[in-house]
C-alpha cells in the first residue's frame, strides 16, 4: 500500500527573500543528466519579512507518463499508467493517440526498478513521478529524452528530496547539470514521519541560511 508523506516548511520574519528548490536529483541510476533529467519538482519562496508557510506532498504510488516538454519544462502529460516496482508496461500510439497497456509484474525487470518499453513508432520523452491521489495525473520528478523505438526503460526512484537556494529555477522545469548553489535540505521520505515540519533560519551576521526540522 502507498504511503503519504507530508513536509510543511516554514519561515517567520527571515530577513532575506529566499527560493527553495526541491527536487529528487539523488538517483542510483546512471546516465544522470545526460539521457535522464531531475525536475524542479517544487519552488516554493520566502519572504523577507512576515510568516510563510508551504506543503509540500509525496505519495509512494509510481506512475510512467508520456510528458511533453517544450523549453525545458514539462507542459503536461499526455498519457500516463500507475506502476509498481516489478512491474512492465509498454507505450504504443495510434493515430495519434499514446497509450500504456495495464502494467504486470515481470521477472526480466531489474530488482526494484520498474520498466516501460517505448513501442510507439519515434523516440518519446517519458517521465516518471508520482501519484499524489488516486485518480489525480503524477508529479514527474525524472524525464527520460529521447527514448527510441523498441528500447526499454527501467527506473529505480529513491525518494531522496533535496532543497536548494537561489537556483532560479522554475517549477517543472529540467534540471540540466548539478546544482551548484547551497544544498540546505537532503531528507529520504520514506523515513520520515507522515507530517514533518521544516523551519528556515537566517543568521545575518555569518549570512548562513538553515533548514532544521521542528
Amino acid at each position: 500500500m502507498a504511503f503519504v508523506k507530508r513536509l510543511t516548511f516554514e519561515s517567520n520574519d527571515l530577513g532575506i527573500d529566499v527560493d527553495l528548490l526541491l527536487t529528487f536529483d539523488d538517483q542510483p541510476i546512471a546516465d544522470l543528466y545526460k539521457k535522464y533529467y531531475p525536475s524542479a519538482f517544487a519552488v516554493r519562496k520566502f519572504g523577507a519579512e512576515g510568516t510563510f508557510r508551504a506543503d509540500v506532498m509525496y505519495r509512494s504510488q509510481l506512475a510512467f507518463s508520456k510528458v511533453v516538454i517544450s523549453h525545458d519544462v514539462i507542459q503536461s502529460a499526455s498519457t500516463e499508467v500507475p506502476i509498481n516496482v516489478g512491474q512492465s508496461t509498454n507505450l504504443t500510439q495510434q493515430d495519434g493517440v499514446y497509450h500504456f497497456s495495464d502494467p504486470i509484474t515481470d521477472s526480466t525487470v531489474p530488482k526494484k526498478n520498474i520498466q516501460c518499453t517505448n513501442n510507439a513508432p519515434f523516440k518519446e520523452d517519458i517521465g516518471v513521478g508520482f501519484i499524489e491521489k488516486k485518480g489525480d495525473a503524477p508529479k514527474t520528478t525524472l524525464v527520460w529524452r529521447g527514448v527510441g523505438h523498441g528500447q526499454k526503460l527501467n527506473a529505480e526512484f529513491t525518494p531522496v528530496l533535496r532543497g536548494y537556494i537561489g537556483t532560479n529555477y522554475q517549477e517543472n522545469s529540467l534540471i540540466k547539470g548539478q546544482v551548484e548553489t547551497d544544498r540546505l535540505f537532503e531528507e529520504n521520505l520514506a523515513a520520515l514521519d507522515d507530517h514533518t515540519t521544516w523551519v528556515i533560519t537566517y543568521d545575518p551576521p555569518t549570512g548562513v541560511l538553515s533548514i532544521n526540522s521542528k
